[in-house]
């Protein structure tokens, strides 16, 4: 987990109401280049979409990314996670950003999650494949890019995975520069960066 700075500090739900009105003017007095700064730049990776075609992270170069981690057999975080994740690409169609942002959601769990698999978890949450692509591939593969990307996954009871919950915020470079966890994944302050991104690519 990437602990937040300051300036970027996003308060529990129960202290969301108090709270934001004495952190909104920092915010503000701020310089937005240093509310995300850049973390790192993830190697490329080629990996299977749900419809079986090869897909390139590199692809994107020109857009923002958001990226999440999940396995469609999973009772844990992945559906908070995925739910997220399509709360997410509904405010971004209503603000016409379908163009400019895509999210890509990549299995935990490639044994299992074929893209046949893939496909059915899509519709079960109503997915836009135009702008969200889910993505598995081999074994090693997913091993190659877990361990770039700094996530791991093992074993856990009755059959499930343990893992950490982190999404991934990318510029429009290909580049890090937020990394959320299911606490602070919240669609609306997304949105906010995904638009500073936006801003900053367009200056």
């Amino acid at each position: 987990m990437k602990w937040p700075a300051l300036q970027t500090f996003r308060p529990p739900a129960l202290l969301f109401l108090s709270s934001f009105a004495l952190l909104a003017p920092l915010r503000e007095a701020l310089s937005e280049e240093s509310r995300l700064a850049v973390i790192r730049t993830p190697a490329d990776f080629t990996l299977t979409m749900q419809d079986g075609k090869a897909f390139r992270l590199a692809d994107l170069r020109g857009k923002v990314v958001v990226v999440s981690f999940i396995f469609t057999t999973c009772n844990g975080t992945c559906p908070a996670t995925t739910q997220r994740m399509s709360q997410l690409s509904r405010k971004l169609v209503g603000d016409h950003l379908t163009d400019k942002v895509h999210l890509l959601s990549i299995t935990l769990d490639p044994a299992r999650d074929k893209p046949t698999a893939l496909r059915e978890y899509m519709r079960l949450y109503e997915v836009d494949a135009k702008h969200w692509t889910f993505l598995t591939g081999s074994q090693k593969q997913i091993d190659k890019v877990l361990s770039d990307w700094g996530m791991w996954v093992r074993p856990g009871a009755r059959g499930q995975l343990d893992h950490p919950s982190r999404v991934f915020l990318l510029d429009v470079r290909g580049r890090v520069r937020e990394i959320y966890n299911l606490d602070f994944f919240r669609p609306k302050w997304v949105l906010d960066d995904v638009r500073l991104l936006l801003k900053e690519a367009a200056e």
